[in-house]
């Protein structure tokens, strides 16, 4: 671990971390504008150490919820338009499921299966 310099409010605080620098700024930034948004005049704040850490870890859990957010929101985008490929090929193809002997269903080529659940 290192110690990394961020301001809040012009005062200066030292965090032990891993994290790379610029993202430990990042966090800085936001925690102080959060803090401004409201506040209507200039204040001058001492953050206590203990409330700045969980401040920042809390903050650090939204970023990277935020992220997996954005990630699989992204995933789930690109299959549902793998879906959609494979429908309208399966529709475009005059291809239908029909009912079996037993009464289900068939289903999709293997090969199309595959693709839904990659």
């Amino acid at each position: 671990m290192r110690s990394v310099k961020i301001k809040i409010f012009n005062r200066e605080y030292n965090i032990k971390t891993d994290a790379d620098e610029s993202y430990v700024n990042k966090i800085a930034f936001h925690i102080e504008q959060k803090i401004k948004e409201h506040t209507s005049h200039s204040i001058d704040l001492n953050i206590p150490f203990p409330l700045l850490i969980a401040v920042f870890k809390i903050t650090d859990d939204f970023f990277r919820t935020d992220k997996e957010l954005e990630e699989f929101k992204n995933r789930a985008e690109d299959r549902s338009k793998k879906l959609v490929e494979i429908l309208d090929g399966a529709l475009n193809n005059d291809e239908s499921f029909k009912p079996n002997s037993e009464g289900s269903t068939e289903s999709p080529s293997h090969l199309q299966q595959e693709e839904l659940f990659k």
